[in-house]
């Protein structure tokens, strides 16, 4: 089961150089299968056809549903972080994770598109080398609604679970603002930028 839902072959996205200081500094590596995003075809637009969005939303929701049979002591202890609104910070999704880090995990953002709709996605479905996927979900409350970029949330994923054995200050300021500010909460709040707000 693991070998299906894993991370498939690791591809180098980053590294973290030593500085003479003994201070580590990340460096993102600019080839196209690092770059967080769908792949692309000869004219470098992304490829995204309707089966490959299919099989993404379709796993997706097969892993949604896996979540919601859990008991919910047990759904509690798979969920990573979790994502609220800057108004209120009322609850708007979670991102859980289905296996283990050091072996295989699929990491699934669990929201609501406008209230009363559920709504999955696979957040490094990309990252894998799927296609398909979306770049960002929405989700909603009472007090508006926000963008929610995938790739914050696969940062907040890699800095939870991959860290490097160094402290975190040493690090973290090469992540999102969002993910520098709701790392130590496990909660990331939708940046204003992301934010529409309910008249």
């Amino acid at each position: 089961m693991l070998s299906r839902m894993g991370r498939g072959p690791r591809r180098e996205r980053l590294r973290f150089r030593q500085e003479a200081d003994g201070a580590s500094t990340r460096e993102f590596l600019r080839r196209e299968e690092a770059d967080p995003v769908n792949a692309r075809d000869g004219n470098g637009q992304p490829i995204r056809t309707l089966e490959n969005r299919r099989k993404w939303r379709e796993e997706s929701e097969r892993l949604a549903k896996w979540f919601f049979d859990l008991h919910p002591v047990t759904q509690k202890k798979v969920t990573a972080f979790v994502v609220r609104c800057p108004a209120k910070g009322c609850l708007l999704g979670r991102v859980f994770r289905r296996g283990d880090p050091r072996t295989g995990v699929r990491y699934v953002w669990l929201g609501e598109s406008v209230p009363g709709r559920d709504a999955a996605a696979i957040v490094h479905w990309a990252w894998d080398g799927g296609r398909g996927s979306k770049d960002f979900m929405f989700a909603s409350c009472k007090h508006g609604t926000g963008r929610i970029r995938l790739g914050v949330l696969m940062g907040m994923a890699e800095a939870l679970d991959f860290p490097p054995p160094t402290p975190s200050e040493d690090w973290l300021h090469h992540y999102d603002e969002a993910v520098q500010r709701g790392y130590a909460r496990q909660t990331i709040i939708v940046p204003d930028a992301q934010w529409t707000a309910r008249p």
